[in-house]
């Protein structure tokens, strides 16, 4: 487990640390802490790092923690934030950029670590996910949240169930080794994957999901894409 600790105040990182390492400890959770002063330096670090769990700072010189987590939310990072801080004026704008907690400093133990219970069971129950390169840095995409993928020049579109589009820069084959029939998806068409449990009706020339997306089939997959769905379906 990656967990990034951002805080101005180095001497707060220090208090903190032991007592994530106590935690870890305790639940024989092997734990690598990541210590940041400021927002962009973490924000630089999480393009490559893909941290499971953030812990910020909200009142910090130049981009708060708030801006920070904005910043993240819009490279498409759905990375749990756990803001700390001296004052509760920011509580409505943690909610804003879907904090997974808010908690008021100083911090000990007594606190901290139901609120780190409560995401382990979060990150042990989490659904599997593909970490892929973005324009940004990195993304962690949740599989079963995936309505289909297109293949499209050198980038794939990621199309999620929410309407939402993620765009990766990722070789088309290794999108099909992770969505793959094993993980309820079929290659319908060159260009295109899509999620098995998501598909509304099927011609021979076209797969419509639940989410009004039409997708093509190519003429030689019919066949064996009927086969593997109503297998998937009924297995």
């Amino acid at each position: 487990m990656k967990v990034a600790v951002c805080d101005d105040e180095v001497c707060f990182i220090d208090e903190v640390c032991p007592l994530l390492e106590k935690w870890a400890e305790d639940r024989s959770v092997k734990l690598t802490i990541y210590r940041f002063t400021n927002g962009d330096d973490l924000i630089d670090a999480q393009r490559g790092e893909c941290m499971d769990l953030i812990i910020l700072d909200v009142m910090m010189p130049l981009l708060n923690g708030i801006d920070a987590a904005r910043e993240l939310r819009n490279m498409n990072q759905t990375v749990p934030i756990v803001f700390l801080t001296s004052s509760g004026e920011f509580a409505v704008d943690s909610y804003e950029v879907k904090a997974f907690h808010y908690l008021m400093k100083p911090i000990d133990r007594e606190r901290l670590f139901p609120v780190l219970d409560d995401f382990l069971k979060t990150f042990c129950s989490m659904k599997s996910f593909f970490t892929a390169k973005t324009a940004d840095g990195f993304c962690r995409i949740a599989i079963a949240d995936v309505d289909y993928l297109e293949a499209q020049n050198k980038q794939v579109l990621v199309h999620m169930a929410n309407g939402k589009t993620i765009v990766i820069r990722e070789l088309f084959s290794r999108c099909a080794e992770v969505f793959s029939r094993q993980n309820g998806f079929y290659c319908c068409h060159r260009s295109y994957i899509v999620n098995l449990d998501n598909v509304e009706r099927f011609t021979k020339t076209e797969v419509f999901t639940v989410h009004h997306a039409v997708i093509p089939i190519s003429r030689n997959s019919y066949t064996a894409f009927k086969e593997t769905y109503f297998h998937h379906m009924f297995a």
